[in-house]
């Protein structure tokens, strides 16, 4: 995928495979934050969400009491539920999209696509679990296991600040998807690199564009 994208496309045209990459991510991302949420600092994380969302420290202690079993079974259950479903819809769109534009494809074969497209958040799941592993303390905030994001790399905004939440959730890992998912349509399409990002990257552009402007108000 990393070294020869359009073979790895041409090949999943043919055979819409997707169990390795779907596997992958779940069980990664559960592993992932069973561990986070069975180690950190339950307290210290409660009141770090707490100041985030503004609430008045006279009321943080009456709210913060939240116990650990919740955090962890929530998160671990929540978390791949949430990328399958937007898994789902992306691959429902590829397919009304491509519906427009004739170029028609099977859900199965969107639903691999993007699962296939998404496969460098494999990947940075590997400096999360080595954070974890080196960390001298239990205070470790959600964004710190997002190594790669843009606020980690560059931007170092704290939490409650301004744009904090969307620089985040941004980074190389989306860049990179967004490269793939370009060559992935244009392979697939047989059209343009114009078209291809158009037609790929345009729900992206659009919510991390609409998520933008309220991050920065």
């Amino acid at each position: 995928m990393f070294v020869s994208p359009a073979s790895v496309f041409a090949a999943l045209k043919e055979r819409p495979i997707f169990a390795l990459p779907l596997w992958l991510m779940i069980l990664g991302t559960m592993a992932l934050t069973g561990w986070y949420y069975g180690i950190v600092d339950i307290a210290w994380l409660q009141d770090q969400q707490l100041q985030a969302a503004n609430v008045p420290a006279a009321q943080r202690e009456a709210m913060a009491n939240v116990p650990r079993s919740v955090y962890l079974l929530s998160s671990m259950v929540a978390a791949p539920i949430a990328i399958v479903v937007i898994m789902t819809i992306m691959a429902l769109y590829f397919m009304l999209a491509g519906a427009i534009t004739n170029v028609r494809y099977s859900f199965k074969h969107w639903f691999a696509f993007n699962w296939w497209a998404s496969s460098p958040g494999i990947l940075a799941l590997i400096p999360s679990f080595l954070i974890l592993a080196t960390a001298s303390t239990t205070e470790i905030s959600p964004s710190a296991l997002q190594p790669l994001s843009a606020n980690e790399l560059i931007f170092h905004v704290q939490p409650g600040e301004k744009g904090y939440n969307f620089l985040a959730s941004v980074g190389l890992v989306q860049i990179v998807t967004a490269v793939l998912t370009v060559i992935g349509v244009r392979v697939w399409s047989g059209r343009s690199m114009l078209f291809s990002a158009v037609f790929g990257l345009l729900p992206a552009v659009l919510i991390y564009g609409v998520w933008a402007l309220f991050a920065f108000r």
